[in-house]
């Protein structure tokens, strides 16, 4: 006698086989990255989904308080990038650059596309945005922050780690 498994046993089947697929999620490019964990000036390469930098002045400040910044990628070629310059107190100019860099792994960190922003009488500039790029490289953010009030001027400098976007 043929047994067959019946309507529960296929859908049974397929339950376990997506759940199977789930608990095994691997990242899949279209060509493996290269170069994983090497330091290209002074950035780890990764294949992290995003890398993100930190940063507050050694000594004391009298108007910077921190710079931050973050990559993440999107998919399908776009990058998340954005970052932040924050003041202890209202300053005269408040400025956030952020530099986006583009490396194959086997060479430094060159420019592809700069965002500058600039903000006056306020003690914070935060920016964020998407932006479309060539897939197979390695991506990082590198950030600029600055702060002046009447005329003295102070600033930090950013850096996140290299991801690949495939």
């Amino acid at each position: 006698m043929k047994k067959t498994f019946g309507k529960w046993g296929y859908i049974l089947a397929l339950f376990v086989g997506v759940l199977t697929l789930s608990l095994n999620q691997e990242k899949i490019y279209a060509e493996e990255p290269q170069y994983l964990g090497e330091i290209i000036d002074g950035s780890v390469l990764t294949d992290d989904d995003e890398a993100e930098d930190f940063q507050q002045p050694r000594l004391r400040n009298s108007y910077l308080l921190q710079g931050f910044i973050k990559i993440t990628n999107k998919g399908n070629g776009v990058v998340g990038i954005g970052g932040s310059t924050d003041c202890l107190v209202t300053c005269d100019v408040v400025k956030l650059n952020l530099y986006l860099e583009r490396s194959t792994g086997n060479s430094d960190f060159g420019s592809y596309k700069s965002f500058e922003y600039t903000a006056y009488n306020e003690n914070s500039l935060t920016k964020g945005l998407s932006y479309a790029v060539e897939k197979g490289y390695y991506y990082r953010l590198r950030g600029y922050h600055y702060a002046s009030k009447n005329g003295d001027g102070e600033n930090l400098i950013s850096k996140t780690n290299g991801i690949y976007i495939g």
